[in-house]
């Protein structure tokens, strides 16, 4: 049996959707009674209600399932006791995170994870399944890669869960990785022109604690790795002018207003939207035999998030106990397994 939790959320909703036209049995769970019985009813799945509050609450609610996958963000808020209940009921444990400091903590599991025989897989969305994937294509082709850049670019709008997790991370610094430790800078610390071969040509990207400084260093072993998004002008603006606000946006009334604003104003991309836009990733391993650089174009991300993270959940079982990350538990070739993704190399 396999759980969604958070299931009537935007990006849980399109899980369910995908499960219902791939004809996969999931019980569809979450906190809001109201919003799981009608999701319930309307699907014909079962539905489970239940906070995180409570680690007996949680247990007693996946004790029977295989695996779970979580798509409540902030992550940071919702993995620590579905996590723990995984671990004491030897249930496999998938999320949709991007966050760093999410990753790292699950990683730290590894250990207790494989004595539980539990698999501990977050990231099977769009951050980080295709940048990770091409991380371990790029660090397979070079010799003795020792850097990494990974760039995001995407023109779609964002859902609330993924507004409330930008929320989370204003005032806070970046995060790249430095000789295989974890290093802060400045927020938008560092810009590169790249070209994502959307047509655009070379765009200005700045650099952004993507949850690839952790998930690629496992995947690659490669100890020096940056991010990068692109992002519109005033937009990288913003985040450099957010340095000077970190005290203000990292109190809790600012947090709370700005939570709440991006409830009501965040949406996430409709229909035509999720079957129109393209996301696009790009990345460049250094290695002792040159620059290895290739580019992924990709269905829209919230769309390719819900087959991804279903395709995972689906397969969970034939991963190994442990922390794993979406190239080490599926291989290099996973992402170019699902329709509309193209990988390019663009280096000689």
């Amino acid at each position: 049996m396999l759980l969604v939790y958070g299931s009537y959320g935007y990006t849980g909703r399109l899980v369910v959707d995908e499960a219902l036209e791939r004809g996969t049995d999931i019980v569809v769970a979450g906190r809001n009674a109201e919003k799981v019985e009608t999701q319930a009813d309307e699907t014909g799945y079962e539905g489970r209600v239940f906070s995180l509050d409570d680690l007996g609450v949680v247990r007693d609610n996946i004790e029977d399932t295989e695996a779970v996958l979580n798509c409540a963000g902030p992550f940071s808020e919702t993995h620590p006791t579905l996590v723990d209940a995984c671990l004491a009921e030897g249930v496999d444990y998938l999320d949709i995170t991007g966050e760093v400091d999410v990753f790292e903590r699950l990683a730290a599991l590894d250990d207790e994870a494989r004595d539980a025989d539990v698999t501990l897989l977050p990231g099977v969305g769009f951050d980080v399944v295709p940048s990770d994937c091409l991380a371990a294509y790029l660090a397979e082709r070079a010799e003795d890669p020792y850097y990494l850049a990974v760039g995001l670019r995407s023109m779609t709008s964002i859902s609330p869960g993924t507004a409330r997790t930008v929320v989370e991370g204003l005032g806070k610094s970046g995060v790249i990785r430095r000789d295989g430790e974890l290093r802060d800078v400045p927020a938008a610390w560092k810009t590169r022109n790249i070209d994502f071969g959307d047509g655009d040509g070379t765009v200005s990207a700045v650099s952004m604690p993507l949850g690839d400084v952790s998930t690629a260093y496992r995947s690659t072993g490669i100890e020096n790795i940056e991010g990068y998004v692109s992002l519109p002008r005033s937009a990288r603006l913003a985040a450099r002018a957010s340095r000077y606000a970190a005290p203000l946006l990292r109190t809790k009334p600012a947090q709370a207003a700005l939570k709440r604003l991006a409830d009501a104003v965040a949406e996430g991309p409709d229909e035509e939207e999720r079957e129109t836009v393209k996301g696009y990733v790009w990345g460049e391993v250094r290695g002792e035999n040159g620059k290895h650089v290739a580019r992924l174009r990709t269905p829209e991300t919230y769309a390719l998030t819900a087959r991804t993270a279903l395709e995972a959940l689906e397969r969970a079982d034939e991963v190994d106990a442990g922390f794993q990350t979406p190239a080490t538990a599926f291989g290099a070739e996973f992402i170019v397994e699902f329709d509309g993704v193209e990988r390019e190399d663009v280096d000689s």
